[in-house]
């Protein structure tokens, strides 16, 4: 155990600590944001959303941050991205977009475009087909070391899901978002069922939406906010189509109103409603590729002067025959290919 007593102003107590540690507070920094380090120009822009967050309601701690960076020589900005090394990772940005078809040429159809930063991002995605001895098989993408992915199993149940930001938090009580992808892909067959465990559990991380549809036709729409149990959106009965991108369509759940990040998502969401309401497309696994072609970023709906994020892959998935159509990489440098679980 490390002890020191500090005096002066916010900044020349930050000065003091780093006086007295600075080998230590390295190896802590190497130990638990190595990530933070190695990418560091990544996370500036989340750095800068909590930089502001303490700005306004205890500034002292950007005082103490600065006087730690004169005298221990790390970048201020590591240092605060260190000291808030869990809140800068849950706020980086994912603006995915989820399309679910209940009727097509090969029976319910799940796709998906996910939108990542461009840099870094892209190259560690993994598309993985699992084969577990006590489960569901089932091809899944995400983060390579990540336990959560989204997907289709071998029961016919696919999940996709997209970042919605909010300001509103319910509790501190529930289960990791990963660990209930984990719950979702691993113990349920379909809707009804994925329904019925996102109703036990509250939800714990970075608010999102999640898109979940079955083989048999059905799909529910969840809106996932820290603390609080899924709140479940139903397909309305005269569409055979569901959608979502980065915000909550049922307004039960407050959006954090960011106009960049939403000019995006309803761009994109207006793309896909009309092309679907108004049949453009076909219902197929061809048509709904064309779909999402038409919404990656950049692209038709978001131009390359507006885009923050950039299409790292698409998927379309078929339901009852477990099958991924996945493209890895943006529309104009990707071609598809499939995987299969049979």
């Amino acid at each position: 155990m490390l002890f020191i007593e500090t005096r002066g102003s916010w900044r020349e107590m930050g000065r003091q600590i780093g006086d007295a540690f600075p080998e230590q507070l390295r190896s802590c920094i190497d130990y638990y944001a190595a990530w933070l380090v190695a990418d560091l120009d990544r996370y500036r822009p989340a750095i800068a959303q909590i930089r502001d967050l303490i700005s306004a309601h205890v500034p002292e701690l950007i005082d103490e941050t600065a006087g730690l960076a004169e005298s221990s020589g790390i970048d201020e900005d590591t240092l605060l991205g260190y000291r808030f090394f869990n809140e800068v990772r849950e706020r980086i940005s994912e603006g995915c977009s989820v399309v679910y078809v209940a009727n097509s040429d090969v029976g319910p159809i799940l796709g998906r475009n996910c939108d990542l930063s461009a840099t870094f991002d892209p190259d560690i995605q993994l598309c993985r087909t699992s084969r577990p001895t006590d489960g569901p098989d089932r091809i899944t993408t995400t983060y390579l070391g990540m336990a959560g992915a989204v997907g289709v199993n071998a029961s016919g149940l696919g999940i996709g899901g997209a970042s919605a930001h909010t300001q509103s938090h319910y509790g501190v009580e529930g289960l990791p978002g990963q660990i209930l992808n984990l719950l979702l892909m691993g113990r349920c067959g379909c809707v009804a069922e994925a329904r019925d465990l996102l109703s036990r559990h509250a939800f714990l991380g970075k608010s999102q939406v999640l898109l979940t549809g079955d083989r048999d036709g059905a799909s529910v729409l969840f809106e996932m906010a820290p603390g609080r149990t899924a709140e479940p959106v139903d397909r309305p009965p005269e569409q055979d189509w569901q959608i979502c991108t980065n915000f909550f369509p049922s307004g039960r759940i407050p959006i954090d109103p960011e106009p960049m990040y939403l000019e995006s998502a309803y761009a994109r969401f207006g793309r896909m409603s009309h092309t679907l309401g108004a049949v453009l497309v076909e219902r197929s696994v061809s048509g709904i590729q064309q779909l999402l072609t038409d919404i990656a970023q950049p692209g038709l709906c978001i131009p390359q002067d507006h885009v923050t994020l950039q299409t790292a892959y698409s998927q379309v998935m078929e339901l009852a025959t477990g099958r991924m159509h996945i493209r890895p990489g943006h529309p104009e440098d990707a071609s598809w290919q499939v995987v299969a679980l049979t």
